[in-house]
């Protein structure tokens, strides 16, 4: 049983961090951008048992109880997140980096849109973790992002079937 906990709320850490950094991206933040960090923190309410995530989630808690959610309160969110990393350390990196992924995923369609800007900050992050690409669902993630991107523009076509996919990935209705 301890052996969940511990695996729930590096899951849940890695999300969170990969959130506070997709919603981050296009510079602006949007209601519902907040409202999928209110989101987060009531979902993972129960993983609240044992330190260290009990303090961590009431530090992350505390940073958006105000109903604000700007840049001051992003680098405090990226601040506590680089504080804890440490603790939610997982033994498999590319499981971190896809639960981050994950995180980043549902930050960009939190607003409901996916821009040009904020597509081309993902293809860097894919970019950067090369070595990931011929794991599913980075694969996937990264030849959609590349399809998105090559056109130098987001067409219509391409951002459905980009939403389409991030929220299939996402397992949103």
């Amino acid at each position: 049983m301890k052996e969940n906990i511990n695996t729930q709320t590096q899951i849940a850490f890695h999300n969170l961090n990969g959130l506070v950094n997709g919603i981050a991206m296009d510079g602006r933040i949007t209601k519902s951008e907040f409202d999928a960090m209110k989101s987060w923190c009531q979902t993972h309410d129960g993983l609240c048992e044992k330190e260290p995530f009990l303090t961590f989630h009431q530090e992350i808690r505390n940073i958006i109880k105000t109903g604000q959610l700007g840049s001051e309160e992003i680098f405090e969110l990226k601040q506590v997140l680089r504080k804890y990393a440490p603790k939610f350390k997982e033994s498999d990196p590319s499981k971190s980096s896809l639960h981050y992924l994950q995180g980043i995923c549902y930050g960009i369609m939190a607003d409901g849109d996916i821009n040009k800007y904020e597509l081309n900050q993902l293809k860097k992050w894919l970019d950067d973790h090369e070595q990931l690409k011929s794991i599913y669902p980075f694969n996937e993630i990264s030849k959609h992002v590349e399809e998105a991107i090559s056109h130098g523009k987001l067409d219509q076509e391409n951002y459905l079937s980009l939403q389409k996919y991030f929220k299939e990935f996402l397992k949103i209705e």
